[in-house]
């Protein structure tokens, strides 16, 4: 027996069934949207954005008249298969669970996102069995309730948190919310729902990108989104995914520490070691995930120890002989090109390839901006938002963005990225005005360094000071600003501590 009456039916609900297993950041799924809402459909940009006032109404518009046909179609279905009195076409059957799974994600998402913010013992799951269930989903073995149940949560967390993370509506954050997007669930989300998702923490994955631009960011958030099984015995998951991120800065730490921190060591290892510590490695599940920061600056003897563990997946405690395991997920990040400091014979090309399974590259503050004073507006709004509530930073956005575009214009490059930005909203905010990229009251921005220089304005000491401003924005740190400069990294320092804004980090 059919239970689609006409082919436009069955279309609809195949492009249903569809949705939840696209990308909701890639293009195809506003083209699904537009498929199945037809002159319903509110044209809100190329892009998803809920920072835009404007787009977030039109796309949750949207979605609320896709969740009104789907509830509709798939109850009249259900009836027409309840009331059968043949056989339902096998093919067919599997158009409406996998249409069934987009209801019911819908149907319970907000519910369960409300528990999932607030750490709490499922008490929707019930129902949400109960339903499950009912539309038969479990008839195939395609689809378990309590696995379901885990996968919806992980959507949920994802897209909230890469929406948190990642703002814009330019093309070049559509593709970084999209890249982050796959390195959760893969481009193929049936096989990741089929097995991926036991197995994802095996990739490691690399962040690179600008200093200031969000990497930490992007690892915050793929830490955030990973798979975390639920136990339907007693309604919980396995883990608080508020503590499955554990972030390591490695420049800002000497070796000693660093293996400490990283691999855990026995009481007495070394002078200092008094009792003993359990490392990050040791202290991650399968759904944890540990981030390494600035990668690029560590030395050979941790990369050795970094490349072991990731082809054995095994590591020992400092002064221990005794293997133990590493469950978690490895995501690593840095501003340095590796291939270059690879040719230098500054990094392995061994580890650089257990490192590169996954990579993804955050686009500089200009591109995500791209010229758009409506785009400049969003990410001063966000930003305020985090010193100010929502009323004091309605009314601060307009005027920090009059100022900006009037003193530093829509071309400003902002070589610090998101943190300059950042910077220069806490200083409009106190002081009414912000001075970019200045020493000793000289501007260093590329093309007017070169104009000072043939001006002849800069006296020596200056000279070094404005070049090595220069040099720390495009390396991001002390250690490796030294490195090209030739220069010892106190020296650096020295030359940078009289800025009025350094974007970057220790």
């Amino acid at each position: 027996m059919k239970i689609f009456k006409t082919p436009d039916e069955r279309a609809l609900c195949e492009a249903i069934g569809r949705i939840n297993y696209t990308n909701p950041f890639a293009p195809e799924r506003l083209t699904l949207e537009k498929t199945i809402l037809q002159h319903n459909y509110e044209e809100s940009g190329d892009v998803w954005n809920l920072h835009s006032t404007l787009h977030a109404a039109k796309s949750r518009r949207n979605i609320g008249h896709l969740n009104t046909i789907a509830t509709q179609k798939i109850l009249e279905l259900q009836q027409r298969i309840a009331t059968a009195k043949t056989g339902i076409d096998e093919a067919e059957l599997l158009i409406f669970e996998n249409s069934s799974i987009y209801y019911m994600f819908e149907k319970y998402r907000e519910r369960q996102l409300e528990e999932l913010l607030n750490g709490v013992k499922s008490t929707v799951y019930p129902e949400f069995e109960a339903e499950f269930n009912h539309l038969n989903l479990s008839r195939t073995h395609r689809y378990q309730a309590p696995h379901t149940f885990a996968v919806f949560a992980q959507i949920t967390r994802a897209f909230n948190h890469i929406f948190d993370f990642i703002i814009g509506s330019t093309p070049a954050a559509g593709k970084l919310r999209a890249d982050i997007w796959q390195s959760i669930f893969s481009y193929d989300i049936y096989r990741y729902n089929r097995v991926l998702y036991k197995c994802m923490q095996n990739i490691t994955t690399l962040i690179t990108g600008e200093s200031g631009s969000g990497k930490e960011l992007v690892a915050q958030a793929i830490a955030n989104a990973r798979y975390i099984p639920f136990n339907a015995a007693v309604r919980s998951f396995a883990k608080d995914y508020r503590s499955c991120f554990h972030p390591i800065h490695l420049a800002a730490m000497p070796g000693t520490l660093i293996e400490s921190e990283l691999f855990g060591h026995r009481k007495g290892a070394f002078t200092g070691a008094l009792d003993n510590r359990i490392g990050h490695f040791e202290q991650c599940q399968s759904c944890d995930s540990v981030f390494l920061d600035e990668i690029g600056e560590i030395g050979e003897d941790i990369q050795v120890k970094l490349l072991r563990i990731l082809q054995s997946r095994k590591f020992r405690r400092i002064g221990e002989s005794e293997s133990r395991d590493f469950q978690g997920k490895v995501i690593a990040a840095t501003n340095r090109d590796l291939p270059q400091a690879i040719a230098d014979g500054k990094f392995r090309n061994d580890l650089y390839y257990r490192l590169c399974a996954d990579q993804i590259i955050t686009p500089p503050l200009r591109q995500l901006l791209n010229g758009s004073p409506v785009e400049l507006t969003n990410f001063v709004r966000v930003l305020a938002c985090r010193l100010l509530d929502n009323e004091e930073a309605e009314i601060f956005t307009p005027q920090a963005v009059k100022w900006i575009t009037a003193n530093l214009t829509m071309q400003y490059p902002w070589p610090g990225n998101v943190r300059e930005l950042e910077q220069c909203v806490r200083n409009l905010l106190i002081r009414g005005h912000y001075s970019p990229c200045m020493l000793s009251g000289h501007a260093t921005t590329a093309n007017e360094l070169a104009g000072q220089i043939r001006r002849g304005e800069l006296n020596a000491n200056s000279l070094l000071q404005a070049y090595t401003r220069q040099i720390f924005q495009q390396c991001g740190s002390y250690t490796a600003t030294a490195e090209r400069l030739k220069l010892d990294r106190r020296t650096v320092k020295r030359y940078l501590d009289n800025s009025a804004d350094i974007n970057g980090t220790n």
